[in-house]
């Protein structure tokens, strides 16, 4: 059945829709959520200034996977990038330490926030109108959050850069309080990167024993 062309009047509601039922949600509550708030800090970042800042790191990252050979889908990557940390509109952005420098109870608290993080993604997005744009969205929320793919790994590096980026600026203009922050990070960016390129180098060494066994 031949597709018909949508009405303007059409168009004009659904964006509408999008706009004030989701969009304006989205951002007034992401730019009003101040990363690092129990932290002393010069220059303030909110959630939507640092999921624009992820996404641009994420865009050069696969860009610069994809030429050492490192395949990744760069939409994937950027659209993951740009709406990770949506869940923070309800549990907020908590401090560093507490998710990832207290051993048993930050894993157990990482728990829990996945949970709450969730319901708290399939809540937002059903404020989209349109079921098929909503799964589309909560599966990439669920690749993001399960880490699985190149593409969510890629994602989280950039994550991890960017809390370096601006810890190490705020270090520059005197405030040496976040210093744990830029150590924390470059470790967890550290293990990610080394399992990507293990991952990688395992494919390549499978790809020359599966081309030698045809040989």
């Amino acid at each position: 059945m031949e597709r018909k062309s949508p009405s303007q009047a059409s168009v004009k509601k659904d964006i509408d829709s999008l706009v004030n039922n989701f969009l304006s949600y989205a951002i007034a509550k992401s730019s009003a959520i101040r990363r690092y708030n129990t932290s002393k800090v010069i220059i303030d970042q909110n959630d939507l200034e640092h999921m624009g800042a992820v996404t641009m790191i994420a865009m050069l990252f696969s860009d610069y996977f994809n030429k050492i050979g490192i395949s990744n889908n760069t939409e994937k990557v950027m659209r993951i990038a740009i709406t990770h940390d949506l869940d923070e509109v309800v549990s907020g952005d908590l401090p560093h330490d507490a998710k990832y420098e207290l051993g048993e109870h930050s894993e157990k608290l990482r728990g829990v926030l996945e949970q709450l993080s969730e319901s708290t993604v399939r809540t937002m997005y059903g404020r989209i109108r349109h079921e098929d744009l909503r799964r589309r969205y909560l599966n990439t929320y669920m690749e993001q959050r399960q880490r699985k793919t190149i593409e969510a790994k890629i994602a989280k590096l950039a994550d991890y850069i960017d809390a370096i980026l601006y810890c190490k600026n705020e270090i520059r203009m005197g405030n040496g309080d976040l210093g744990v922050v830029v150590n924390s990070a470059g470790k967890q960016f550290d293990k990610m990167l080394t399992g990507i390129l293990t991952d990688y180098k395992n494919q390549m060494a499978l790809g020359s024993a599966l081309s030698n066994r045809k040989a």
